[in-house]
């Protein structure tokens, strides 16, 4: 495969130079004189790009590129070539409907929806339902779906503050609260976490980093303000030892956690989280650490492995999951 745009731009210059019937059978030299512009290109360059569009495997041109020896010029045998007209592989096809599928998952949220149009487009053009017959493509895919699109409507205006630098006035209810509060929000970054959509950013009044569920939302307004981004802001470390949206002002923590063997192969697909080590694994113990927050997110994720799992330190976070165990055995 090229190893940079101008070998590909240099393909389709070529293929506009075979396809042009004013002059037809451009030589070497046309070739090279047809890619001025794009740096130094030599008779080499010329002859790499022509073996490249006929046999690399990658590409798929596939392009039949012949040389006319009587008139000293390249030219396709097949008049009605070119690369532009490409027909799709078999694979190709697959990753285009897969696309296609999750993308119509997620139709009804703003931003996505603009594009719905350019979606069936594609859709249309690679004919999903031709290659399914009757059967809809969508009946062989299942993503996880909320059953709640409640906040989704805020994605487009946060976005466009996010990417315009404007500062909103959001009206915002807390979860278990009555009393609707109104910041003043520069919106930094939205985070989706287990299909419920957040923005983080900084409250003007209290200076300080913040995240919000947009569930909660009651109502966001633009104003006129425009805000720079703190420099010392960075979503990545922000996020680094999050588990979940919980950040806050609270310090990570190294957790130990100690699973049942039988967890080890599901655990090492799809760590706990990005800091994870693994400890100890043979066959009577799977224990592993991760340098987290330990959060309402976390402490769920732990009670939902049940007995297949121990934590091992810290003692604060093991007592709290014990006494939490053993209020849920009052109810049985």
């Amino acid at each position: 495969m090229p190893k940079n745009k101008n070998a590909f731009i240099r393909y389709r210059i070529i293929d506009g130079a075979l396809r042009n019937k004013l002059k037809r059978y451009p030589s070497k030299q046309d070739l090279i004189e047809a890619c001025q512009g794009l740096g130094s290109v030599s008779a080499r360059t010329i002859d790499s790009d022509i073996y490249d569009m006929k046999f690399d495997e990658e590409l798929g041109y596939q392009a039949p590129i012949e040389y006319n020896r009587k008139l000293r010029g390249y030219y396709y045998t097949d008049t009605n070539y070119s690369i532009n007209h490409l027909p799709l592989k078999e694979e190709d096809l697959y990753a285009l409907e897969f696309a296609c599928s999750l993308l119509k998952q997620f139709e009804g949220i703003g931003p996505i929806k603009q594009f719905m149009h350019s979606v069936e487009k594609i859709e249309d053009y690679v004919n999903l339902r031709s290659v399914y017959g009757n059967d809809d493509f969508l009946q062989i895919i299942e993503t996880e779906k909320s059953l709640s699109q409640k906040g989704n409507e805020y994605l487009s205006p946060l976005l466009l503050s996010i990417k315009e630098q404007q500062a909103v006035m959001m009206h915002y209810q807390g979860f278990g609260h009555a009393e609707i509060k109104h910041y003043q929000l520069h919106p930094y970054v939205l985070k989706e976490y287990r299909n419920r959509w957040y923005v983080t950013g900084k409250l003007v009044d209290k200076n300080r980093i913040q995240t919000f569920a947009l569930e909660r939302i009651k109502q966001i307004l633009p104003t006129t303000t425009h805000f720079t981004r703190d420099s010392s802001f960075n979503p990545a470390e922000y996020f680094k030892h999050s588990f979940g949206i919980s950040v806050h002002d609270y310090e990570s923590q190294l957790i130990t956690l100690s699973f049942s063997p039988t967890e080890a192969p599901y655990i090492k697909s799809q760590p706990l989280h990005q800091t994870q080590q693994i400890v100890v694994d043979d066959e009577q113990e799977f224990s592993i650490t991760i340098d987290v927050i330990p959060s309402y997110e976390l402490k769920s994720q732990i009670l939902s492995y049940g007995d297949k799992v121990r934590v091992i330190s810290p003692t604060e976070l093991k007592d709290e999951l014990r006494q939490t165990l053993q209020r849920a055995l009052i109810n049985y």
